[in-house]
């Protein structure tokens, strides 16, 4: 029985463009779905420089978080690679190359890396050089693209290995998941083949060894931690991670990141001509971009709209799996058979049961502990909603509906190990170290933004920007990317503001760095919204603002980055924190408080407190201090909301792995120093 598969019309957003620069190819490789005879001269009718240029326009101009793969043929037998390369990343494209590595010398990987490419992905058919040559059709290429590996690992040009999989290779998943791994490599892509073009000769994989293979991939990437691994080309990639564990990440993963189909719904390709396809296995062109745009083919394709919103047939139209799957569409039409016919090459029988959804379509609806809470809080206000959605993705993972302090100790554990983040007042504070293996490349312009940070936030920014790079499978973390978290980090405003007051607040914000805006924005929106509220109105007016601008300067001026290290400082101590350092630099006379005086007073403070303790008989750092002070203290005997605040701080302080680091070494030995002090002086 045929039944339809609803999916949302709307949800078109184009994440992948696959442009196929030339039919030129320094290969002949067997599984090639192009036929290319053109290989030496290509062919006179190909996409010119500007014509690929404007298309990058039109692309740009609706969408900068597509990913354009520029590809061929062999796209580097193109001059203007580079040229194409910048003009993409000039409009904020993150541009690939899709290359068969034999060209990639060391002077072309820097010209590419030079002109802003992301990434490379480097075809590997076999680690038998033999094997490889022949399914390549070139002896020497095996060795000429692993010269261009090295080449790539050389400069530091981010690279995937692509692994075309059929019958006489399959046995080499293991050892090529390994190889990809040691070299380096961000990504291994494993092709699933569509016997069209060259291909048609060849007898692909069986659909047994395929649901082996996939199998084995999806066992694989859920043991992997430093290593994507991604089946292309096979949606039944999903419904194996489904089967195996049904709360697994792979099946709530979006689009080909899961391995579900992408053509027409997220995905298309463009020929060497300008024609438009769904993929490159389904030929059929649903129009031209020198006849028409891009966007209007995108929008308007009767076979794209099909396949958005597929009515499956015969075995695929009954499945369970139907929405988490599909069933790949180009392989009944390579079989003569129609678009929306049964994937030949599934191994499944539909069991009648309901059908699944994808996880990633239900709605969250989670709740968080009072402690969980509470160490939300504890996270600079900038970095908290990514820390958020990271952890309630990570819960629903785990088919949970609560998120515990637990969990989000499990999380920190995973992005920096068991002794915790680097510390502020350590090197790793200071300078991120980019050298390590799970690390991703930075762009030089994100390392310029990222350096610009105070150090003592550098490293938050900088593990949040890796988590969601990786968890959208970037090849490293730019610009674009830190820019578009900044912007999702800004909290919608609750209230309605007159332009008036929306323009005070922006003229004041114009003369913060970049970086700093995202600190000072919240607070400012944050405190103006709270004066409104105070006067019951419902409309933010200039004079809120203007009050706002007063409570957050305090009538001292701040140099920008010792603002933003108060504003990133904990909930529950920030106030306290501005307020006396406003009140201290009145006392000395300061116009200005910059980042040194701010560990100056919370230095002297600290040495006052251990004075404090002396007079009380303390002899070790210890938080027994506060019952001995509470005793002692009439303001604190009995008083709930002292102990509340002592409460936090201590959860604080206790859930850090190193808490000695929240001061500094030099000045925690100066109060033991001091107490032990104390200590003989009391003792003699």
């Amino acid at each position: 029985m045929d039944k339809t598969h609803t999916g949302n019309a709307d949800a078109n957003d184009l994440f992948l463009l696959a442009i196929n620069l030339t039919k030129r190819c320094n290969l002949a490789c067997a599984h090639c779905y192009m036929d290319a005879k053109t290989m030496q001269q290509g062919d006179k009718n190909e996409l010119t420089t500007n014509e690929v240029r404007g298309l990058l326009d039109d692309i740009a101009e609706r969408s900068t978080e597509t990913m354009v793969v520029l590809t061929g043929g062999e796209p580097l037998m193109r001059g203007d690679l580079e040229e194409l390369v910048a003009h993409g990343t000039k409009r904020g494209l993150a541009m690939v190359v899709g290359t068969n590595g034999v060209a990639l010398t060391e002077k072309r990987v820097q010209s590419l890396k030079a002109a802003g490419a992301m990434g490379v992905g480097i075809s590997v058919d076999s680690l038998d050089p033999e094997k490889h040559d022949a399914f390549r059709g070139l002896p020497g290429a095996w060795e000429k693209t692993m010269a261009g590996i090295e080449s790539c690992k050389r400069y530091d040009l981010p690279f995937q290995i692509h692994f075309s999989v059929t019958e006489a290779n399959a046995d080499e998943v293991s050892s090529m998941i390994d190889f990809a791994r040691a070299t380096g490599a961000r990504v291994l892509n494993v092709f699933f083949l569509v016997c069209t073009g060259r291909g048609e000769s060849m007898s692909d994989i069986s659909p047994i060894t395929y649901e082996r293979v996939l199998s084995q991939l999806v066992a694989a990437q859920e043991q992997s931690k430093d290593l994507l691994i991604r089946a292309r080309c096979a949606p039944h990639y999903k419904r194996i991670a489904y089967q195996r564990n049904p709360a697994s990440t792979l099946t709530r993963a979006a689009g080909y990141e899961g391995g579900g189909c992408l053509a027409g719904i997220h995905y298309c390709r463009i020929t060497p001509e300008g024609g438009v396809t769904a993929c490159p296995y389904i030929p059929t062109e649903e129009g031209n971009i020198r006849d028409t745009k891009f966007w209007d083919i995108w929008n308007q394709s009767p076979t794209f709209r099909s396949l958005r919103n597929p009515l499956l047939q015969g075995k695929c139209g009954s499945c369970e799996f139907r929405k988490l799957c599909g069933g790949c569409r180009a392989r009944p039409l390579a079989m003569g058979d129609s678009l929306m016919d049964t994937d030949p090459w599934c191994v499944h029988v539909p069991a009648g049961s309901a059908v699944i959804e994808s996880l990633a379509e239900q709605p969250k609806k989670l709740a968080w502990s009072e402690e969980a809470e509470k160490r939300l809080a504890h996270v600079p206000s900038f970095l908290r909603k990514m820390v958020r959605n990271r952890a309630e993705s990570y819960v629903l993972e785990l088919g949970l509906h609560l998120v515990t302090e637990e969990h989000l100790a499990t999380l920190a554990a995973k992005r920096f190990g068991s002794n915790g983040p680097p510390r502020p007042n350590t090197q790793e504070a200071s300078t991120v170290k980019q050298s390590s293996g799970d690390m991703l490349p930075w762009s030089e312009e994100a390392r310029e933004r990222l350096a610009a940070i105070p150090a003592f936030l550098q490293e938050g920014v900088h593990a949040i920007a890796e988590d969601v790079a990786r968890s959208e499978g970037r090849l490293e973390v730019n610009i674009k990317l830190l820019d578009r978290l900044e912007a999702e980090q800004q909290p919608s405003r609750s209230l309605s503001w007159t332009d008036e007051s929306d323009r005070l607040l922006t003229e004041f914000l114009a003369e913060k760095a970049p970086q700093v805006r995202v600190f000072v924005t919240p607070a400012l929106e944050s405190a103006a919204e709270n004066l409104t509220r105070k006067r019951r109105a419902a409309t933010v007016k200039q004079t809120d603002v203007e009050q706002a601008i007063a409570q957050l300067t305090g009538g001292v001026a701040w140099d920008e980055d010792a603002l933003a290290r108060v504003l990133s400082a904990p909930d529950f101590i920030r106030a306290g924190i501005k307020k006396a350092a406003e009140f201290n630099a009145r006392k000395e006379g300061l116009e200005r408080i910059t980042s040194g005086d701010l560990t100056r007073f919370r230095n002297h403070a600290m040495m006052r407190a251990v004075q404090r303790m002396k007079g009380f008989g303390i002899q070790e750092l210890s938080f027994d201090a506060y019952a001995v002070a509470r005793d002692r203290v009439p303001r604190l005997k009995e008083n709930p909301e002292a102990d509340k605040r002592f409460d936090t701080i201590r959860s604080f302080v206790v859930a850090r792995e190193h808490p000695g680091d929240l001061l500094g070494q030099d000045l925690l030995e100066k109060m033991k120093a001091q107490l032990k002090a104390n200590k003989q002086n009391g003792d003699g």
